[in-house]
């Protein structure tokens, strides 16, 4: 290395003959020029034992590296526009919103969580006193629209809106003694209830068509319900699964109810008909490197459905690839970690993704071209705990994403920029985030936290 002088400004002239990380010149060897001001720089000492100064041309390679970094920006704060404190000793466990983003439904729950049962379905040991839960409906500006409180056993785990607004749903565990799960529809205008269907099982997760005419439950089973002359069936059509203890994990339905995607606890995806209220064909598909889904995603017209679980890749289905037992194409992450949620655009060519890592987490940004699946984001962007939900506007534009574990520390929502994934704002709350759902339209955002609180948020 040749060091000169020039003013103020020391000049480092160096050969460099291997450059791993560049581009196509990195494999020819070439000579390279880097200027540094360092009359910026302090003099420090050439190690903690050692008062030498070493001047402004010898920096130590931990300070060099100091003073050269450049300070990460900022995220911006945000506040939401509104929130509610439902029941500050529950949880928001779910939140969902219509595509005009006009309303939003929450619920209450309350599991008394283990650390090793945080994902589970377990059953307390003693026979819980009933207490109070609620199904809520809001519209944009914060007005209560309705509730449905009921005395029960843990209460509403999920909840659904259609994306015309004109039907909700939440489901649940419902009473203890004996021990029934609960489905139960609305009209969203009003809180009128549709019907109520008790199982013997917990509900995990609600879907709508977007008229809000056809509603699927995953539980034990696949529950299936569809309006007739406006009317649901009183009894729904079962899809049962297979394998001791299995239950479905995650479902999704393509906006005219004719198609269903399900995962289960047991690593199968299966693409449902769905025959006029009527469980018609199925397809099953599987991989050995899934052992459990933990959250599938479908474009609005059914025809591309994407899937995620413990495992080092996201998988990309089509009705087509699904027939044939198989895939149509994967994002590998590198090594095997948990990824909880998973969204996709309506056009199916772009999908967000969260993955767990330690005590954090990663957000990607995927795109859906040339028969592959590739990063969209130049890096992952990174959160500040367990990532739990994500979701992305029917465009694509934004994407959000809550976490927050373990229990009594600091949740976050963020939202990133979905073309790009730059940061454009986050909230903290002192409790875990699990909800975090953006309208198809991109225009507003509900979440909930663990404090019992719903929020909603506008992207701007």
């Amino acid at each position: 290395m040749r060091l000169t002088r020039n003013g103020k400004t020391e000049t480092v002239t160096l050969n460099v003959h291997r450059l791993p990380l560049l581009d196509y010149n990195a494999r020819h060897r070439f000579p390279f020029k880097i200027t540094l001001d360092l009359e910026a720089l302090v003099k420090i000492p050439l190690s903690p034992n050692d008062g030498r100064s070493l001047g402004e041309s010898h920096l130590h390679p931990s300070k060099r590296r100091e003073a050269l970094a450049q300070p990460a920006p900022q995220p911006v704060i945000k506040q939401p526009k509104w929130s509610h404190s439902l029941d500050p000793t529950e949880y928001v466990n779910s939140a969902a919103i219509s595509g005009d983003a006009a309303r939003v439904v929450a619920g209450t729950f309350y599991h008394a969580y283990k650390p090793e049962d945080i994902f589970a379905e377990t059953l307390p040991g003693v026979p819980p006193q009933p207490q109070t839960f609620t199904t809520y409906c809001y519209d944009l500006n914060g007005n209560l629209i309705w509730s449905d409180p009921f005395k029960g056993y843990e209460g509403v785990y999920c909840v659904a809106i259609s994306n015309d607004g004109s039907t909700a749903a939440s489901g649940g565990w419902y009473s203890y003694t004996p021990l029934n799960g609960f489905i139960r529809a609305y009209s969203a205008s009003d809180g009128t209830k549709l019907f109520t269907h008790l199982i013997g099982a917990r509900v995990n997760q609600l879907a709508l068509s977007a008229d809000g005419t056809t509603l699927v439950a995953a539980a034990d089973s696949l529950y299936l319900f569809q309006q007739s002359d406006g009317v649901f069936s009183s009894t729904p059509s079962v899809f049962p699964l297979t394998g001791t203890g299995n239950s479905v994990q995650s479902v999704a339905i393509s906006a005219d109810g004719s198609s269903i995607v399900i995962g289960d606890a047991q690593g199968n995806v299966y693409l449902i008909e769905n025959n006029n209220g009527q469980i018609g064909k199925h397809y099953i598909w599987n991989d050995p490197s899934l052992t459990t889904i933990h959250a599938v995603a479908m474009t609005s017209d059914g025809s591309w459905f994407t899937v995620v679980g413990s495992s080092q890749y996201v998988y990309l289905l089509t009705p087509a690839t699904i027939h044939e037992k198989d895939y149509y194409a994967t994002y590998d992450f590198g090594s095997v970690a948990r990824c909880g949620w998973v969204a996709i655009t309506d056009a199916g060519d772009f999908i967000s993704v969260i993955q767990n890592t330690g005590e954090t987490g990663l957000v990607y940004g995927l795109q859906n071209a040339n028969q592959q699946l590739t990063a969209l984001w130049s890096n992952p962007q990174s959160t500040l705990a367990n990532p739990n939900s994500t979701s992305v506007d029917s465009k694509g534009a934004y994407v959000t994403v809550a976490d927050g574990y373990p229990d009594n520390s600091d949740g976050h929502f963020y939202l990133f920029d979905g073309a790009t994934g730059d940061p454009l704002w986050q909230c903290t709350t002192t409790n875990m985030n699990w909800p975090m759902f953006i309208s198809s339209d991109g225009t507003g955002i509900v979440a909930g936290s663990d404090l019992g609180t719903v929020y909603y948020f506008t992207p701007d």
